[in-house]
């Protein structure tokens, strides 16, 4: 049963992200899509973390999923290969320094 919650959790965030990186792709050039998944996963992977119900699996699906290692190095290449090396620094900098306030954030949430 938690193989299946977690199933469909990452189906539902597979989709979320793709329909929000589109959504930001269209409205900037720098890759603020990626990101704001990132954040958001973060965000709230700390805050249900310790879940262990089928829907905290599900939850954690979903944010598996929703986040996004892969495409994050995709745009890093495409920016370092352009030669905008500051703005993929800034890009890196921004996914680990607010991905990690993120998770921090949602763990004192949960409290």
């Amino acid at each position: 049963m938690k193989l299946l919650a977690f199933s469909i959790g990452a189906a539902f965030g597979a989709g979320s992200r793709y329909a929000m990186v589109l959504y930001f792709k269209n409205s900037f050039r720098f890759p603020i899509g990626v990101l704001v998944v990132n954040i958001i996963g973060a965000f709230l992977l700390g805050v249900i973390a310790e879940e262990k119900s089928n829907l905290g699996y599900g939850l954690v699906g979903f944010c598996g999923a929703l986040t996004t290692w892969s495409a994050l190095s995709l745009d890093l290449h495409e920016q370092i290969r352009n030669r905008h090396l500051r703005s993929a620094l800034i890009n890196l900098g921004l996914n680990y320094g607010l991905g990690i306030t993120a998770a921090m954030l949602g763990i004192w949430v949960r409290g």
